[in-house]
């Protein structure tokens, strides 16, 4: 989040000059991705991404774009993503409580109508972002229920978009990005905690020549100038130059910085006394008069006004986000998160303790003491190692910042989460994952770690938290080590068909992937221990499923053999599916395990399907047909160009990819758990790796660290086959239809060929289905209902 109102009031003073990118020719260019991204996907792009989830297609045409005029002018972008958030941005994220405040306030604004008002600015970004989210549904729900009966099929449009002001939270696609720019090539790094500090570190250090970031930076010493806008088709940029800015404001540094955490900024998110009377366009114009005319900064109203529990917040506020610009700490050259400033004490000296803070250095020559408390403003700090392994993508971060914080978040989903069956899966996630996962980051690290509480809170019931298991005998590390898959193959790349075939190979699961001693210790030769990025997956992802009991595993019996979940899996390439879904049937699978929701199971409270009263009463048979392929299609992922989504939504499906979309990013976490508790032990060859082999030979080929496909292709044959079934069985019309209202001559310039590969998707999950019928995994009727309803959808596409 930049300086509230700053950038526009730049802007009106003449203080925001503008140079051809010709000039930036030959250059290494840092870019924050928060802003970057913040710049593309404006209020008027990707309005209905809440509504339909996924990915923002259009991001990538924009991104493709930009990068065609780095190439033309030889300019290097170094992508940073900003990493885990200090306590001031913990706590207004809602972290603390799982934005149980903030939704409850969402609901009660838009109930009274107040939502974009002039006091929003005492609303935080998340509050605002439920509140839009809540005020979109409610429209919708409105729309639907008005119309539904009138309508027979021809879609509703919703009136009403999703997101306005609120910058996209790029954490939900942070890993999509990262795939994306391994697979070109381009350089990034995912910075411990602040974005644009780790860029000033590395100008200070010149490993880049400019920074394109947000006007926060204009709080750092130093850095003197720095990219504000890129003006890409007139072919210039807008930079900001600090000099120039502090003249023309006639305000010294401190004075600056003082207005920057009055009226809120990346590391002080609130809009403190006495600014929040002020409209949010004006706050940092009526902050600099203050200072300038009247001598009067945060502290001397502070002063002259009776303290009370409001401004002692204020102070506690403001000092951790001056102390946070102070002691941020940074990933540097020597691999290790240090503190980073101007007056930067020697980190040599320091002494850590044992919750991971930094003690005050005793060298008589260090130019400033650190505070001990530091941990409180920044965050508590953890292994060198971890950061790491964040920096290059490998770890998404949000255990790691439950560990630190103690707190693992659970928030609404898009849809807003008020599904019985999505709040029971939360609430097993607790025993089936987040234990596991806790377990087995704390137990190799400071003891403080293994005994520090952790919390799951909830949204629905932040008042009655689960507490996660740290500790456990034997430890899961201790209960997997025994797993071990070595070929020593370098060449070959990791997929779920390849592990299969690995698995399958083998007349002996004991004898081939069970070894008598482990091999992470130091002792071990390092010709014994895991070589080749195929061997450390797949020996992860076997105990991934070993936890996940698709295997049933007893190293003092012997015992390692596939359950009945795990013959489904390893039948996968017997049954001929393709490897393209593999991914997606494997999420399905591990969810229906879950026991949560069926797929033929009405979600509770009920919500309708959009389509038509005349459908649903005409052709009841085949709506649920429908029903059931909306569902198993929420994991298909369309081959689509980029594009700005302007079209139908469904809540109904939402909901249930919701459902997907939650247990597919668990499985993320597990398997990120796993594989880095393997290497923190020491079972691979780390220095093997630099950070480009760590990027594409590791990250580029972990499972489930994508994000779920929109709701889009469940939509496309949801109302294809409405059209269908109104329209005399008549393939053209239907087909015509969803030509126009998904603008697929755009988006989807293939829509028959990925029809037919939707409908191939679902015959191989229909394999499946029938295994787990077989095996009396699922209900009968399931198996039997999708049969019929795939033979609809085959016959509708035949016509």
């Amino acid at each position: 989040m930049p300086v509230k109102s700053l950038e526009s009031f730049l802007f009106e003073k003449g203080l925001v000059g503008s140079y051809p990118i010709e000039s930036l020719k030959n250059a290494t260019l840092g870019i924050d991705v928060d802003h970057y991204v913040s710049r593309l996907l404006t209020s008027k792009r990707e309005q209905y991404l809440d509504a339909i989830g996924g990915f923002p297609t259009s991001l990538k045409m924009y991104l493709e774009s930009d990068l065609q005029v780095f190439k033309e002018y030889n300019i290097t972008p170094v992508f940073i993503f900003s990493g885990s958030a200090v306590a001031n941005q913990v706590e207004a994220s809602g972290h603390y409580t799982a934005a149980a405040e903030e939704a409850a306030a969402a609901v009660n604004a838009s109930a009274s109508g107040s939502l974009g008002s002039s006091g929003s600015t005492t609303r935080s970004v998340k509050e605002t972002i439920l509140a839009q989210r809540h005020r979109g549904w409610t429209q919708w729900n409105n729309l639907l229920a008005n119309n539904q009966s009138t309508y027979i099929d021809q879609p509703i449009p919703p009136t009403e978009a999703f997101r306005y002001n609120v910058p996209l939270n790029t954490k939900r696609f942070q890993s999509d990005l990262i795939h994306y720019f391994i697979s070109l090539g381009i350089y990034f790094q995912v910075a411990p905690y602040t974005s644009w500090m780790q860029l000033a570190y590395l100008l200070q250090n010149s490993y880049i020549d400019a920074i394109y970031g947000p006007t926060d930076i204009l709080m750092l010493d130093n850095v003197e100038k720095f990219i504000l806008g890129m003006e890409f088709p007139n072919k210039e940029f807008r930079f900001i130059d600090k000099a120039r800015v502090l003249s023309g404001l006639k305000c010294s540094s401190e004075e600056f910085i003082d207005i920057c955490m009055a009226v809120g900024n990346d590391l002080q998110p609130y809009t403190l006394s006495p600014l929040q009377v002020y409209p949010p366009q004006q706050l940092f114009e009526m902050a600099l008069e203050m200072v300038v005319n009247t001598g009067t900064d945060f502290y001397a109203y502070q002063l002259v006004n009776p303290l009370n529990i409001d401004n002692t917040s204020s102070i506690a506020r403001y000092q951790k986000g001056v102390s946070a610009l102070k002691y941020m700490p940074v990933l540097k050259e020597n691999g290790k998160v240090e503190l980073f400033g101007e007056n930067e004490a020697s980190n040599e000296n320091s002494k850590e303790l044992e919750d991971g803070s930094i003690s005050s250095p005793t060298s008589s020559n260090s130019s400033e003491i650190i505070p001990n408390d530091v941990h409180d403003v920044v965050s508590q700090r953890l292994p060198h190692e971890y950061y790491f392994y964040r920096s290059v993508g490998l770890i998404s971060g949000k255990l790691l910042d439950a560990i630190a914080t103690g707190v693992y978040p659970e928030e609404p989903p898009l849809d807003g989460g008020s599904s019985n069956s999505y709040r029971n899966l939360v609430r097993v996630s607790a025993e089936m994952f987040k234990n596991k996962e806790i377990n087995l980051l704390t137990q190799p690290i400071n003891r403080y770690y293994q005994i520090k509480p952790i919390a799951q809170v909830n949204w629905f019931s932040p008042d009655d938290p689960i507490t996660l298991t740290n500790r456990m005998t034997p430890s899961m590390f201790d209960r997997i080590n025994h797993l071990i898959v070595k070929t020593d193959d370098m060449d070959r790349q990791f997929s779920i068909y390849e592990f299969i075939n690995l698995i399958n190979k083998s007349n002996n699961l004991v004898n081939d992937f069970v070894s008598e001693k482990v091999i992470f210790p130091n002792s071990v030769p390092i010709s014994e221990k895991l070589k080749s990025s195929f061997d450390i997956l797949s020996t992860s992802f076997l105990r991934f499923l070993t936890l996940l009991e698709f295997f049933e595993y007893d190293h003092s019996k012997k015992i390692l053999k596939p359950t009945k979940w795990g013959k489904i899996l390893l039948d996968f390439n017997k049954l001929g599916i393709d490897s393209q879904f593999q991914e997606a049937i494997f999420i399905f699978m591990t969810f229906l395990k879950t026991g949560v929701l069926s797929l033929t199971d009405e979600t509770q409270p009920s919500v309708p399907l959009a389509l038509s009263k005349a459908t649903i009463r005409t052709y009841p048979t085949e709506s649920s047909y429908i029903l059931i392929l909306t569902r198993v299609l929420s994991l298909f992922r369309l081959k689509q160009k980029p594009a700005n989504y302007h079209g139908p939504i469904d809540k109904k499906a939402l909901i249930y990819l919701d459902h997907l979309d939650y247990v597919k990013e668990n499985m993320n976490e597990l398997f990120e758990s796993v594989l880095i508790s393997s290497l923190t032990a020491g079972e691979f060859d780390r220095l093997s790796l630099d950070n480009i082999g760590w990027q594409r030979k590791i990250v580029a080929l972990m499972p489930f660290k994508l994000s779920s496909p929109s709701t889009v292709t469940s939509m496309i044959w949801e109302f294809y086959l409405q059209k269908f079934l109104h329209n005399g069985h008549s393939r053209g019309d239907a087909m015509a239809l969803v030509m126009t209202i998904f603008n697929t001559y755009k988006s989807v310039p293939n829509l028959e060929e990925e029809l037919e590969r939707s409908l191939l998707y679902l015959n191989h999950f229909a394999l499946a289905l029938k295994e787990m019928a077989d095996e009396g995994l699922c209900k009968p009727q399931d198996y039997d209902t999708f049969k019929n309803a795939l033979f609809f959808a085959t016959e509708s596409l035949a016509k």
